[in-house]
């Protein structure tokens, strides 16, 4: 880190240890090689072989009966970015190493003719006989865990919690109502609503926030309420600080995490006003035996089927830290300090120039998109009626949905005013949160839409719903036939409010994010045409495969 960044961080941070993540590790000069400093070097390497070796799928973990054979593991390593590029565009000359600019010397482009193919010829398999054999099933059905009870929660206090709990829920749910009612929305097609639909939350996901909004706000009750846990601390002890009696705070949340209160919970919640079709939850029992991974990435790990799995919330690298202990967004710093403008903050790391990269190309960024968006999917909540809540106005939180988090337009903004010439109101950018996931009590946790692993789940879909829509006949993925040039692009479908396309048409993928953005299409139809293709070599040399 450069001298004057540290000094920088010493008049603003008393300790070392109060130093944000990302801010030191944006301010780390970067390795050798690298694009990142050493911090976040040492946690993406340790995140990505985590999750290679955990995976039990993965094509290089020789696990039988998913492994692969040696030959069939020579093949797939003389496949590279570059050559899917030359199999599935009309580039003729592409440099090798794709990841980095073009030098004539060093990474000099080549026809694609010198770029080895897969031969799929060692993929050849002999038909299965029938009946087929009976796969060993795994119980994964765990048993009972001890609950323990804090002494200070007792049956009468969970109930109360629970009680005030659907109290809020249903004021909620009533401003959500009356917002919509009052058309305080966004419309589909404005930037806030299209932004919204790349977040846009499924079926399942929603109702997974229903329950977890409950046991947030129990939560919140049992520690924060009128006969809440902190209250009755602050009564008796002078000191404010540490009032739960716990060495940190994280432990108590881990106590919390162990108190059941499923049996004051109505189990009875529906999605209201979805119009997605029906899309069952993988709780199947596991099958050690196959050597298919599942959609949902349900029984990657046997020992915890659930590891993984999509509608899971994220793992922390830290624990979290609330305004309030539970779900508020932080506002003050550890120096007691108001934290600043988020726009500020991305103001002065994202400052609005072109500043291209003497060594890398966009290819980096469009591939780690395209990476991202296997891994994650963060959804945010929805309105009444499936509409969008405009989070615009600086009063939406109370006014329009509970979940809205506006912030101000700081003074000075080189963009955007700071008030509103029209109405002299203050200027706000609209944000929703993300949706919550946690099943228990405790601080709020984000919910992941997508499977943890690096499964192609972006180019298949995260749940049989979705596969089945993108699925074609013969093994091969759905397209739409370009009227102009004949090769395959993305499917299309009518429903999508937010799509632009004066036909009504835009395209869809695996991931709900696909038409984003023009090159985060591109990829997607790389990777269609890719399988496309590779499954029409392994209908040559499996002929069998064409009465499937």
């Amino acid at each position: 880190m450069r001298p004057e960044h540290v000094h920088l961080l010493s008049t603003i941070y008393t300790n070392v240890e109060d130093v944000d993540l990302l801010v030191g590790g944006i301010l780390e000069t970067p390795a050798t090689g690298v694009a990142v400093g050493p911090t976040f070097e040492c946690l993406l390497k340790k995140q990505f072989v985590t999750m290679r070796n955990s995976d039990r799928f993965w094509y290089e973990n020789d696990l039988p009966p998913s492994g692969l054979t040696a030959t069939q593991l020579v093949e797939i390593r003389k496949v590279s970015l570059a050559s899917i590029l030359c199999a599935n565009t009309n580039i003729r000359r592409i440099q090798p190493r794709v990841f980095i600019r073009q030098d004539q010397y060093l990474n000099s482009r080549i026809t694609c003719e010198q770029y080895e193919s897969l031969n799929v010829a060692a993929w050849i398999e002999k038909p299965l006989s029938l009946p087929m054999m009976q796969y060993n099933l795994v119980n994964t059905s765990t048993g009972g865990e001890s609950t323990q009870f804090l002494s200070e929660i007792s049956p009468e206090v969970l109930a109360a919690a629970v009680k005030r709990a659907e109290e809020e829920l249903i004021e909620r749910k009533q401003l959500e109502y009356n917002a919509w009612l009052e058309q305080r929305v966004a419309d589909p097609k404005s930037a806030a609503g299209t932004a919204a639909s790349f977040s846009k939350a499924n079926k399942d996901a929603l109702l997974l926030a229903n329950s977890s909004i409950m046991y947030e706000l129990a939560t919140n009750e049992i520690l924060n309420g009128v006969h809440g846990l902190r209250r009755r601390r602050r009564q008796v002890f002078e000191n404010t600080e540490n009032i739960l009696g716990f060495p940190n705070s994280n432990e108590f949340s881990d106590l919390l995490q162990n108190v059941d209160i499923s049996g004051f919970l109505n189990h009875n919640q529906k999605a209201t006003q979805h119009e997605e079709v029906e899309c069952p939850v993988d709780n199947s029992p596991c099958d050690p035996t196959t050597p298919y991974r599942t959609l949902s990435g349900h029984c990657n790990n046997l020992r915890n089927p659930n590891l993984g799995k999509s509608l899971t919330t994220f793992a922390r690298l830290l624990p979290p830290v609330y305004e309030d202990g539970v779900s508020k967004p932080r506002i003050t710093s550890v120096t007691g300090a108001s934290l600043p403008n988020p726009r500020v903050v991305s103001t002065v790391i994202h400052p609005d120039i072109s500043n291209l990269h003497n060594r890398y190309t966009l290819m980096v960024m469009q591939f780690a998109q395209f990476l991202d968006h296997d891994l994650t999917m963060t959804p945010i909540h929805k309105g009444f009626q499936e509409s969008i809540p405009s989070c615009r106005p600086c009063d939406s939180p109370r006014t329009v949905h509970p979940e809205c988090n506006p912030f101000p337009v700081p003074p000075g903004d080189h963009f955007y005013p700071t008030v509103n010439v029209s109405s002299g109101s203050r200027m706000c950018f609209p944000s929703m949160r993300s949706l919550p996931g946690q099943q228990h009590l405790g601080p709020r946790e984000q919910v992941n839409q997508n499977t943890g692993f690096l499964d192609a789940s972006v180019v298949y879909g995260e749940n049989s719903c979705i596969c089945n829509i993108l699925r074609g006949f013969n093994g091969r993925m759905n397209i739409t036939t370009n009227p102009r040039r004949g090769r395959d692009l993305l499917p299309q479908s009518a429903t999508h409010p937010e799509c632009k396309a004066r036909s009504g048409l835009c395209f869809i993928g695996g991931d709900g994010r696909a038409s984003e953005q023009p090159a985060l299409a591109v990829m997607h139809t790389m990777w269609i045409r890719e399988h496309n293709r590779v499954m029409e070599g392994l209908r040559q040399v499996n002929l069998f495969f064409l009465k499937i």
